[in-house]
Formats: C-alpha cells, structure tokens, sequence
C-alpha cells in the first residue's frame, strides 16, 4: 500500500502494509522516520491512499484521506487511515513514458536477480522485459537497476511491481510502480523526452 503526500508541486511516497480494516478505516504499519512515526496531519497537506488489487489488477486510490497516530489491539503502535471517499481507478499509464530498450536487472528482496530490458520509463514507473519470469510476480517489491548515457545516469530504483503478462514472443513484461520517485529520475525522464523530440524533429 502506498501514501502519496502533496504539497503544492511537491509529491512524496511512503510504503505502508495493511494490518486490519474497519468499516471505512484501514489500519497499517507505522511509517517511520528515524524511528519516530511522522505526523501527517499538517496544514497544506494532501493525502492520497494508492492500493492494488491483486484479484482485478487494478490500482486503486482514495482521496482526501485522514491519518491519525494510534494503537492497533492497544499495543501495536499504528497509523489510521480513515477513508472518506470511494475508490476511484488510477491509470498507471497517465505520465509520460519514454521508450529506452537499454539492458538492466531486476533484484527481488534476497533472490536471484533477473536481467531485463528496461522497455520504457516515467517519472513514477518502470517497464521491463524478461526472458524468464523468475522470482517475479505482482506485488512484490524489487530494485530496478540500470544506467545510461555512458554511465552519467545510474539507477538501483525501488519499486513495487503492479502488472504482469506474458506477451506473444513468450517474454514476460512487468510494470513496476516506483516508490519515493527522486527529482534524478525526473530529470533524467525529462533529458529522454527532449533527445526524443531532437531526434523527431532532425535537430542535433
């Protein structure tokens, strides 16, 4: 489950795992910040919910949502988020995506890793390419690693994977939704579009 937190232009992402659910409420794991649980009620704040569904494969978001500090079974120290709107579908392909087709890895946690294709990129996800599916599957959170551009840009990029299929040359194609993107991946996406359109255009 992820938290996307906004102020202004700025967005940040936080990883949480769900623990219960009550009526419109959803109780999860702390999120932490050097060891002290971060308040989220701060004026100028907004509060997306972001969780995908593994039965649809869907990602789903709830908006304008209230977080509160608590206790779970009144020991287990929490976050709270009360939910007071309905679900609405995100579409995972909304940014821009630039087209790369560059040779990288995908590291599950503890596991082999596997080389891919790294298919294409946004400011928010990744899509890759296997050969072998491997240790690989939806919802599984991995490091996408690869560099570019002579070694200018290098990437270990942690990411969830929320879509799965295996494609008409039996290949396997995953796409991975990137936790806590940096103003790098932003940069280096926006370096791509404008090389893309150079090379449109038939400008050096």
């Amino acid at each position: 489950m992820i938290l996307k937190v906004k102020r202004e232009s700025t967005v940040a992402d936080f990883q949480t795992v769900l623990i219960d659910h009550v009526s419109n409420c959803l109780v999860c794991e702390p999120i932490l910040h050097e060891g002290k649980i971060i308040n989220f009620a701060i004026p100028g704040l907004t509060h997306e919910v972001q969780v995908f569904d593994k039965q649809d494969k869907k990602l789903y978001a709830w908006r304008n949502v209230e977080i509160k500090a608590g206790y779970f079974k009144k020991n287990t120290l929490c976050h709270l988020f009360y939910l007071n709107s309905l679900p609405v579908e995100i579409n995972r392909r909304g940014n821009y995506r630039q087209y790369l087709g560059i040779e990288g890895d995908v590291f599950p946690f503890h596991k082999t890793p596997v080389p891919v294709i790294i298919r294409d990129i946004s400011n928010n996800g990744v899509g890759v390419i296997a050969w072998d599916r491997g240790d690989l599957e939806v919802g599984l959170e991995v490091r996408v690693v690869f560099k570019d551009c002579d070694g200018k840009y290098n990437f270990a990029l942690k990411c969830v994977i929320v879509r799965e299929r295996k494609n008409e040359n039996n290949r396997w194609e995953f796409g991975c939704k990137v936790i806590a993107p940096s103003s790098k991946l932003a940069q280096y996406v926006a370096h791509k579009q404008l090389e893309e359109r150079k090379r449109v255009l038939g400008m050096k």
